[in-house]
């Protein structure tokens, strides 16, 4: 028996080890030109990431197709002529020991790109930006089911280890998969099977295009916090329906959301001396703190599923980690924000550290997106103040 804490042993998503059960989720990293092409900061994040020790690298969600970007910057995976770049920062990353899945993702409805009249399952307003989408036609569903296809394909040529379909957080796939966002009444949508349809196909266009033994996994939209949004049992069937077709696991996550506090809680795992704080900020953005918060979902969905399941959500602390992997609640434990402070987090835990990360969730790096390069606020604390009046109260207040 290995004398290593849990979340240093490895572990398995589908055919590949990974050195340890730390992920580093995904995040944005505003590092792309304007036509989706990574520059040389992205291959170095990702050098610094997987030489950090971070067992498994999460990339930003890629657009699969021009209307599916969702912010300025973003990195593409919608044409063969990325590739080129894609493969110089898996490169950097294999050189460093390290493993990264390509995150394939279509933001629907959700999107903060003014020239791009955004697409969905039904002309449903968007719950976050109340941007109108236009309803997507069954040529156009099955013309988006081919692109995450050939977005795959591309992410294979890249040298990536994985692909990861991002199906929640009120993108394209959660949409589809949700009452509130999918209206339809033909084989899109209707009841659960049909809102399924959307996911499966992708996940099996995917899978084509990868092969059996390449690792697929995808993040699912658990519930919804809309009214008449997606339940939690409607989830669990959808779970096993992918598991059935041979998906390699899951990470577990809101769907359609109101507010993106909702699934990037601010102030998790707080010390006394920032109780008061975390006080103000839930009253202010309306949200709970509280770590790993959505631990749950991770439990109910690898009992339901029988597959390795990936917890995101505030975890913060080795004792939590501990936890939560000894109970049985999740397989791999993911983290984004303290990455983004700390890069070499998983080499500090190699030695010897415990307790809690550096960061404090304050939320302030989400100003980034869209404006610039991914960073922590205490690196440049001049910049993000700027970015918080040009960006928070423009683009991502709850417009409710």
């Amino acid at each position: 028996m290995s004398n290593l804490p849990l979340y240093l042993q490895p572990g398995r998503i589908g055919s590949l080890t990974i050195a340890n059960r730390i992920v580093r989720a995904a995040t944005s990293e505003t590092m792309a030109a304007a036509d989706g092409e990574v520059l040389d900061s992205y291959v170095d994040l990702y050098r610094r990431l997987a030489a950090g020790g971070t067992g498994l690298i999460l990339t930003g969600h890629m657009y699969v197709d021009p209307r599916g970007q969702a912010s300025r910057n973003q990195t593409g995976i919608h044409r063969d002529g990325v590739v080129p770049s894609l493969r110089r920062a898996t490169g950097a990353v294999h050189e460093s020991g390290g493993r990264i899945f390509a995150q394939l993702g279509h933001c629907g409805s959700q999107t903060m790109m003014s020239s791009i009249t955004p697409v969905a399952p039904s002309p449903v307003p968007n719950a976050m930006y109340a941007k109108q989408p236009e309803e997507l036609s069954t040529a156009g569903i099955e013309a988006l089911v081919r692109a995450f296809g050939d977005a795959a394909r591309r992410a294979a040529d890249a040298g990536f280890d994985g692909v990861h379909i991002h199906g929640g957080n009120g993108y394209l796939i959660s949409e589809f998969c949700s009452p509130h966002a999918n209206t339809r009444q033909d084989r899109w949508g209707g009841d659960p099977e049909r809102r399924s349809r959307f996911f499966l196909e992708v996940y099996e266009a995917v899978r084509a295009a990868v092969g059996t033994g390449f690792p697929v996994t995808a993040r699912l939209s658990v519930e919804d916090s809309v009214p008449g949004g997606l339940q939690r049992e409607e989830s669990l069937q959808r779970a096993r329906l992918l598991a059935d077709h041979g998906i390699d696991g899951f990470e577990t996550t809101f769907g359609v959301m109101r507010s993106y506090s909702e699934n990037i809680r601010p102030y998790v795992a707080v010390s006394r001396s920032q109780a008061l704080r975390q006080m103000l900020v839930q009253r202010w953005w309306n949200a709970e703190g509280g770590e790993a918060y959505y631990r749950p979902f991770a439990r109910d969905v690898r009992r339901a599923a029988q597959v390795p399941v990936i917890l995101v959500g505030g975890v913060r602390t080795t004792g939590t980690m501990t936890d939560v992997l000894a109970a049985g609640d999740a397989d791999f434990l993911a983290m984004a924000r303290p990455f983004i402070r700390e890069p070499d987090l998983v080499r500090k835990l190699e030695a010897g550290r415990t307790g809690g990360v550096e960061c404090v969730s304050c939320n302030i790096c989400l100003a980034h997106d869209g404006w610039d390069p991914l960073q922590c606020w205490r690196d440049s604390p001049t910049n993000v103040i700027r970015h918080i009046g040009r960006h928070y109260w423009t683009n991502r207040r709850n417009p409710q």
